[in-house]
């Protein structure tokens, strides 16, 4: 049921809280709410109703650009933590005022559900810090059973040692056939970049990477690192990599062509999205030539694969 834009408030969440409390049977419940300026009061409603529901097992809630605060993610988690069985969840909060202590709740009651095999987080610009990433990261350790992973956190303070513990936790469900990771303006830099391909490079039956790790100032080292774990992925069909903002220089675009074009890995690949932009140092520098990376993709293309690059 996609609600978005309807200015429906507070009051208007409550009526709809109030008809999806009557349907008892109710296995999938998933609500578009973007945009309507909602607070931690309809939150509540929400969340009441979610708690009655005995038979819902796929929960998708969609907050985008909204008032809910650290209160009324306090009580999505205790939604979250009512759920019986769940095997999907979807839980997004972007542009909203959600505090670090929120999130962390939401994780906790998130780890609690080892059923779960789809599970999306959205909590960009969220003020979340190490802390944050801690708790993140131990509740999706506990998750084994999990085949796909959303986890945007774009514009917080992760910064490296929070790459490091979520990336720690990243490797540990070995059946994860899709990630999809957003970290972008964390300032994880070249250590969190390595970490993250450390992760990566131990999920093998990955057929789906999406990673932004734009405006992090990972580097060539980062950007190599990088660019050797997504090499060693032999079931890879789908590739988006978003680079962008990292003072990657022609060292990385060299070791990247070489992970995309000489990999045998990588033979799988059917659709790749590489972003490059404003890797210059500086100074007015433009980014690095890229003719290794423009025979790698031509390579790519004459197999099959479809490609969207820009540098």
């Amino acid at each position: 049921l996609d609600l978005s834009l309807n200015d429906i408030g507070d009051a208007g969440l409550r009526e709809v809280s109030q008809a999806i409390g009557c349907l008892t049977g109710l296995g999938v419940l998933a609500l578009e709410l973007n945009h309507n300026r909602i607070g931690d009061m309809g939150v509540g409603w929400l969340a009441q109703a979610v708690a009655a529901l005995p038979a819902l097992a796929d929960v998708r809630l969609c907050l985008f650009d909204n008032r809910v605060g650290e209160a009324g993610v306090h009580e999505l988690a205790r939604a979250v933590r009512a759920l019986r069985r769940p095997s999907r969840l979807s839980v997004g909060l972007n542009r909203n005022a959600v505090s670090e202590a929120g999130v962390q709740d939401l994780s906790h009651a998130t780890g609690a559900h080892l059923t779960l095999q789809e599970l999306e987080l959205h909590v960009s610009i969220s003020s979340i810090g190490w802390a944050g990433a801690h708790d993140l990261a131990a509740a999706l350790g506990g998750l084994q059973g999990l085949q796909s992973l959303v986890l945007d956190l774009n514009v917080n303070h992760i910064g490296a040692a929070g790459a490091q513990l979520l990336a720690q936790a990243l490797a540990a469900p070995q059946q994860l056939a899709s990630l999809k990771v957003l970290v972008s303006g964390n300032r994880i830099r070249e250590n969190g970049a390595k970490e993250l391909a450390q992760a990566i490079s131990a999920l093998g039956s990955l057929t789906t990477l999406e990673l932004d790790v734009s405006g992090n100032a990972i580097g060539d080292a980062g950007a190599w690192e990088l660019a050797q774990a997504i090499a060693t992925l032999p079931m890879l069909s789908r590739l988006v990599a978003d680079l962008r903002g990292n003072l990657i220089g022609e060292t990385g675009a060299r070791e990247l062509a070489r992970a995309l074009g000489s990999a045998p890995a990588l033979r799988q690949l059917r659709h790749l999205e590489l972003r490059l932009d404003g890797n210059g140092r500086g100074g007015g520098e433009v980014g690095p030539p890229h003719h290794d990376l423009a025979h790698a993709v031509h390579r790519l293309q004459g197999g099959g694969c479809i490609c969207e690059c820009t540098w």
